[in-house]
């Protein structure tokens, strides 16, 4: 009885809410008592893993709510087990049909971001395979072990529910194959060394002479699986008598040279079989595997036994060499594999694993940052976390994305850049009529490839209109910013910032100027770097302040302050370019603020007076502005950033070092500089050097 076993199996506590549970469902559904059997065979095969109470209870109630009989929002339960059985729900939703196998089992993976509901799903898929395996006619049962075949058993491997795996995939091939496994099953049953009996035997043998030899060791014995028999026997073409390993001995040890030890110890005791013995621990497999195998007889039968440290079956079954690996012609581990790696050998030693790690462990979400959708025909589309439709429509061909017009999300209209949710199932609609993507979607989308592609469009398909907007943009720059254009377009300047680029002409930047992919901004501090460095060819740069630098206060440099004495504030640094105002100050003169000073909100507003720069820039006035720069720690960091100072011929006022928590250089550079414009230069510069994470 499975109250008995809940009884025994778990607290007080837990017993009590299972068994509240199961009360029930007897009591309010007891006329569907077919459902009730298998809602206990789930939830028995739920407790052998050692699940948690939550667990079983979605366990016991997923049969009745997926058939409909029984309401989340009428039950009685806690919201973790509310949560297990709406994820189960959704996840018997996207099953049931499916185009794509490997993209569904990774979506279900994803979506339920509890491994539970995955064991509890296969735990269902089960007791269903047990009950329907002779109904080899009905289209639902068919479906059902279609997807055993393409996910579940698989999956299964994957976390290593290997009693799971394997029963799935004996019923899976009794229901395609009825007459064969049945022949196969009673060949097997007659081989004298698949007896349980005879398997003990010789264990026990093996452990006392591992026992008298002083040799610490685990050994155990095994059957192999009626499918697993009848694949070799499909793929290597052999007969029952010459499968060796239809019952297989296994010794693990601590150390190698016990291994050798063990091996001696065998071949003394019982008869080698010539020709069955393999060295993979001098000659390990391509694929790292290590351990040795021989062939012996005991009582007249063979039997393979294979002998390992526990190092190397850890490194069988959990490294490089893990079975959904090479069942699944993987080529190496993903984070998510490593994260099922450590989940299944939590799972397979849930013996010696606390309650507490294995239940906290089952509740990570193994695909952070990332989403699974289906197209309407089933194919899995993997994206990044808050992805939108549009990224979907490119991901699909960046001509569905060019074209599409509108979608629906889970058959309802939704908006184009709508956040999608894993499961989702998308279909865009697209119209051979449309003009392409909007530039407002590079700011919506959330994948960079979708931008690429985006821009890409915009390259291709528009580029004469580019050229001429990316012109419109500079020269807007430039007005706004009190630049001479016309000054700074020299062949020269144009062909060395072409050579640092991927540009082939000046039209190829202005294109890119008009998609996007350049800013107005950056071009032109290019060229004005050009000329600074032109400038500055000539001349020997010092990086120290001036020996006499000018009393900036001794000049009128701002309308509003003439015959008046006028300091420029050191809290905000204000120079030409920034947008200022003057404080009248009781004896000092007036103080010029930058308007957005944090100061300036602090002092009466009676004492303001309105100001504003009055300088040409071929003048002579310099200003100390102050750079804050994050640099990596070590290496020629300083070096760097004076050579990059030197090469746009500016000076050095002041330089204060510090290092964060995070171990990076913390610079505060005083640099003199005429303008705002100059102080980009430097920002600019500064932020291109490979040391440097940061400029402000």
């Amino acid at each position: 009885m499975i109250k008995d076993i809940i009884i025994q199996k778990y607290s007080q506590e837990d017993a009590a809410s299972m068994l509240k549970t199961l009360d029930y469902i007897s009591k309010n559904l007891e006329k569907n008592e077919e459902i009730l059997a298998e809602a206990e065979e789930i939830a028995k095969i739920v407790i052998s893993l050692k699940l948690d109470a939550s667990s079983v209870k979605a366990a016991l109630l997923f049969p009745f709510a997926k058939t409909k009989l029984v309401e989340l929002e009428n039950l009685d339960e806690e919201s973790e087990t509310k949560t297990l059985l709406k994820m189960l729900l959704k996840c018997d939703d996207l099953s049931e049909n499916y185009t794509d196998a490997d993209g569904l089992k990774e979506m279900l993976l994803a979506i339920t971001k509890d491994i539970r509901v995955i064991i509890i799903k296969s735990a269902g898929m089960l007791v269903f395979a047990r009950k329907n395996v002779q109904n080899t006619e009905k289209n639902e049962v068919k479906s059902a072990f279609r997807a055993i075949d393409d996910i579940f058993a698989p999956i299964a491997a994957r976390l290593g529910l290997s009693e799971i795996k394997s029963e799935l995939q004996d019923l899976s091939f009794a229901f395609h194959e009825p007459e064969t496994f049945k022949n196969l099953s009673d060949a097997v049953k007659n081989e004298t060394r698949a007896s349980e009996s005879m398997i003990s035997s010789i264990v026990g043998e093996i452990k006392t002479m591992m026992k008298n030899a002083g040799i610490e060791s685990t050994c155990y014995g095994r059957v192999k699986h009626i499918s697993s028999i009848n694949n070799k026997l499909k793929n290597k073409n052999l007969t029952l008598k010459t499968i060796y390993d239809i019952a297989a001995v296994r010794i693990l040890v601590n150390e190698v040279s016990e291994c050798y030890t063990a091996l001696g110890l065998v071949h003394a005791t019982f008869v080698p079989v010539d020709g069955r013995f393999k060295d993979y621990i001098a000659n390990p497999k391509p694929n790292g595997y290590q351990s040795l195998h021989t062939t012996v007889y005991f009582d007249e039968e063979f039997f393979e036994v294979q002998i390992r440290t526990h190092a190397m079956h850890d490194f069988a079954e959990y490294g490089v060499a893990a079975h959904f690996l090479y069942k699944e012609h993987k080529k190496s581990l993903a984070v998510v594999d490593n994260k099922l790696l450590w989940i299944r050998k939590l799972l397979e030693n849930k013996d010696n694993v606390s309650a507490d790690t294995l239940l906290e462990e089952l509740k990570t979400d193994v695909y952070l940052g990332e989403i699974f959708v289906q197209t309407p025909k089933g194919k899995v589309i993997k994206l990044v976390e808050n992805a939108t439709p549009l990224d979907f429509a490119y991901m699909i061909h960046s001509d569905v994305g060019n074209k599409c017009v509108g979608c629906r999300v889970n058959g309802v209209m939704a908006p184009l850049v709508s956040h999608l949710e894993n499961g989702d199932v998308v279909e865009i609609l697209t119209s051979s009529t449309s003009k392409g993507p909007s530039r407002d979607w590079l700011k919506r989308v959330k994948m960079q490839s979708t931008k690429d592609k985006i821009n890409a469009f915009f390259r291709k398909q528009m580029k004469e209109e580019n050229i001429k907007l990316g012109k419109a943009m500079v020269d807007q720059y430039v007005k706004s910013n009190d630049i001479n254009l016309s000054g700074l377009m020299k062949d020269e300047w144009i062909a060395a910032i072409l050579k640092k680029s991927a540009f082939v002409n000046i039209d190829e930047i202005y294109a890119s100027i008009g998609y996007g992919s350049l800013t107005s901004e950056k071009f032109v501090s290019r060229l004005l770097s050009q000329k600074q460095m032109e400038e500055n060819k000539n001349k020997s740069i010092l990086n120290t302040a001036p020996k006499a630098p000018l009393k900036f206060e001794s000049k009128t440099m701002v309308t509003g302050t003439e015959g008046t004495l006028t300091k420029y504030c050191k809290c905000c640094n204000p120079i030409p370019g920034d947008e200022i105002v003057g404080y009248v100050s009781r004896g000092r003169g007036i103080i010029i603020h930058k308007t957005t000073c944090e100061n300036v909100q602090k002092l009466p507003e009676s004492r303001f007076i309105n100001v504003e720069w009055n300088i040409d820039r071929n003048s002579d006035f310099m200003f100390v502005s102050y750079v804050d720069i994050i640099a990596k720690s070590g290496g020629n960091v300083y070096l760097e950033i004076t050579n990059a100072l030197s090469e746009l011929g500016i000076k050095v006022a002041s330089l204060n070092t510090s290092e964060n928590k995070l171990g990076e250089l913390i610079l505060k550079v005083g640099v003199y500089v005429k303008d705002k414009n100059e102080l980009m230069l430097v920002k600019n510069k500064l932020n291109s050097l490979a040391s440097v994470y940061e400029v402000r």
